[in-house]
């Protein structure tokens, strides 16, 4: 999700061109059928979540993508996604409130990590 957003090679304009339009979205959905906001917080920390799993994906698991704690970090922050979608599902309604979720949580995987904006993040070539 958002791997975009931590690729060096993309610019910082189309960075936040999408980050815009993911605002933007999210605001009009917000605005059509406000989630509360414990629902917010929730998958805003689901987003930092994210992060977290990331970097010890990146920093701790990454020399073995096949292992079980690489696909356990992979698959918490999804975990956590889907039940909150769920959770919040009201009488049958799981489109608007699920993609205003995924929305505040892609805003916060953007505004937490502001280095990958800023290109500071080089992968290493550990095999040169």
């Amino acid at each position: 999700m958002l791997e975009f957003w931590f690729n060096p090679q993309v610019s910082i304009l189309k960075k936040i061109l999408i980050f815009v339009m993911i605002t933007v979205v999210t605001a009009g959905l917000y605005w059509m059928e406000p989630l509360k906001l414990d629902a917010i917080l929730m998958f805003l920390g689901t987003g930092v979540i994210f992060l977290i799993c990331r970097y010890c994906k990146t920093h701790f698991a990454s020399k073995n993508p096949t292992g079980m704690l690489y696909r356990l970090l992979t698959w918490i922050p999804i975990a956590l996604l889907l039940a909150l979608i769920f959770m919040h599902m009201k009488e049958g309604e799981i489109l608007i409130p699920g993609a205003q979720g995924i929305g505040f949580m892609a805003l916060a995987i953007c505004l937490f990590s502001p280095l990958s904006l800023l290109n500071q993040n080089q992968p290493k070539n550990e095999d040169l």
